[in-house]
């Protein structure tokens, strides 16, 4: 496997160590035999905020957020500090979507082609929550890190969706980014009191019904075996339009 950073020598030198600790201690529990490259780059180089993507079933790209926050590239002195642990989180999360693409490459290639060749469709968006979902769900306590930040976001939001826009325009008035964002929140309020405490706090009704209805059907979707066919996820394809209507009716003008 092959680790680049090619804009800084130092971060390079801290993401090989990561990585090689990373491997050794979880590197058994995932199928990541097709991954042959992870790169950090500069987090201007992507058009909106991400700590790590998967570009294809061989190559993972993590973004320099995190590591610039970080007050030492020491590692010994890092323990206890929570941006590395978020960054150690990214690595796993990124690399469960590698070993997913083994058991769901079906759902996998819907995703990565829609969004490539910029012809994002329902079965795209659906797949897209499916797998984040499970990816999330996966990762969602490692190392005893609970990262809320995008629970505490979601419901500072109004969220009054006028555009559905898979491609850009990532904020409050996307419901493509809106519905990006909820299996990351599902996944991360499993326990029923902080769901309930995080629901209490949304202002507007159609994101807590669009919510309780995406969580409903991803509940029913993990009591099946593993499957690899975007036709399973016609409930949820359902969903999506059912409030895309709503928010556009609603918002839209």
């Amino acid at each position: 496997m092959q680790i680049y950073c090619s804009y800084n020598q130092e971060l390079y030198d801290f993401l090989n160590k990561v990585v090689g600790l990373i491997l050794d201690k979880y590197g058994t529990q995932l199928n990541i035999s097709s991954l042959e490259e992870i790169e950090l780059i500069n987090k201007k180089d992507l058009p909106y905020e991400t700590d790590g993507k998967v570009l294809s079933k061989s190559k993972i790209i993590v973004t320099s957020r995190l590591y610039e926050l970080l007050p030492t590239l020491t590692i010994g002195e890092l323990n206890d500090n929570n941006d590395y642990l978020m960054l150690r989180k990214t690595l796993y999360h990124e690399m469960g979507h590698i070993n997913d693409m083994e058991l769901m490459p079906k759902l996998y290639d819907c995703v990565l082609e829609g969004f490539n060749n910029r012809k994002v469709n329902a079965e795209c968006i659906s797949s897209l929550i499916w797998i984040e979902y499970i990816a999330e769900k996966r990762t969602a306590t490692f190392e005893n890190v609970y990262n809320l930040e995008i629970c505490d976001e979601l419901v500072t939001k109004k969220w009054h969706c006028s555009i559905a826009n898979p491609y850009s325009h990532y904020g409050e008035r996307n419901f493509f980014y809106l519905t990006k964002v909820l299996p990351y929140f599902i996944a991360r309020t499993g326990n029923e009191d902080k769901r309930s405490q995080y629901l209490s706090q949304i202002e507007n009704k159609f994101v807590v019904d669009y919510i309780k209805e995406i969580d409903t059907e991803l509940n029913y979707l993990e009591s099946k075996e593993t499957f690899d066919d975007p036709r399973v996820l016609r409930g949820l394809d359902g969903i999506i339009d059912k409030y895309l209507n709503i928010f556009m009716n609603n918002y839209g003008r």
